[in-house]
């Protein structure tokens, strides 16, 4: 009796162990990778952004000839765009931000982000996609 009592325990305790080593969700994967935006947190974005990927997003309407000779240039630019003075984590200070609902389908996410501006009321909505990678929420692309 003994032994299934701990096989019983074990098992519940195995269960639970496996819900903490769970990754955040794409939804509070956006949540933080903006709060490291406001923070200007350099390793905090590059551990949720994944930025060539990004960059490749932004480009993808270029013929590959020019993708390839523009695509160091504006990767470097979305980078700083994120950080300090950055364009959009200037233009991010001045909305308040929400995360919405989150839509999985396998190794893709889409979360919906909307953002009013405080002082006009201006809502602009939007959708992170992210993708999963080696247990891992990436986003690769965000409205900036």
């Amino acid at each position: 009796m003994s032994g299934k009592i701990s096989f019983f325990i074990l098992g519940v305790l195995l269960l639970l162990c496996s819900n903490c080593s769970k990754t955040p969700s794409p939804r509070v994967v956006v949540m933080d990778f903006i709060e490291a935006v406001n923070k200007a947190d350099t390793a905090s974005i590059e551990k949720f952004l994944d930025l060539d990927r990004f960059t490749h997003q932004k480009l993808k309407e270029l013929p590959d000839t020019q993708r390839v000779k523009v695509f160091s240039k504006v990767k470097q630019q979305l980078r700083e765009n994120f950080l300090g003075n950055g364009a959009t984590r200037l233009k991010w200070q001045n909305k308040m931000i929400v995360v919405n609902k989150e839509e999985i389908d396998g190794g893709q996410a889409l979360v919906e982000v909307t953002f009013v501006d405080q002082k006009t009321g201006m809502t602009e909505y939007t959708k992170a996609k992210l993708y999963k990678k080696e247990g891992r929420w990436w986003i690769y692309y965000i409205k900036d």
